[in-house]
């Protein structure tokens, strides 16, 4: 079994990014990302980065679908959201081979002309990190489960 797994390793071409970079970076661009810090995001992203979520392609009625390509284009699809706060509460988050999974529950305020609406919603984010940047955020959002939230903040 041993020489199994050390063939496998030397058939790698690419070694993967080091552990100690790819955490950091992900953990950095989630919290600016919740914080919607464009500034900061628009640092992490790489030039070709893409933000996708292939669960928003049959939710019309909700969202068009989201598959945006490199930073621009990505901050002006976040901004077109219209958050005014966000907030993931982790249920389990892990490594591996220089993605982070992020799995829980996000609680997300838009802004709209009559006022905040809050919706919470089960969601997966997969963060892939290469050379110190972000170049794919991808989302896998329950939106069958997302729930409007009481304007007075109570669940």
């Amino acid at each position: 079994m041993i020489a199994i797994f050390a063939a496998m390793l030397t058939w790698q071409t690419d070694a993967p990014p080091a552990p100690d970079t790819v955490r950091p970076v992900a953990d950095a661009y989630m919290e600016a990302y919740q914080a919607q810090d464009f500034e900061v995001l628009s640092g992490l992203y790489a030039e070709d980065a893409i933000f996708v979520d292939p669960t928003s392609f049959d939710v019309a009625p909700i969202t068009s679908p989201i598959r945006w390509q490199g930073s621009d284009a990505i901050i002006d699809g976040i901004q077109g959201w219209g958050v005014t706060s966000m907030r993931y509460t982790l249920e389990r988050t892990y490594e591996a081979s220089g993605h982070v999974i992020y799995d829980g529950i996000s609680d997300v305020e838009f802004g709209t002309p009559e006022g905040a609406v809050t919706y919470r919603f089960p969601i997966i984010t997969i963060i892939t990190v290469e050379n110190g940047q972000v170049t794919e955020h991808r989302d896998y959002t329950d939106y069958a489960g997302m729930q409007r939230q009481p304007d007075d903040g109570t669940p």
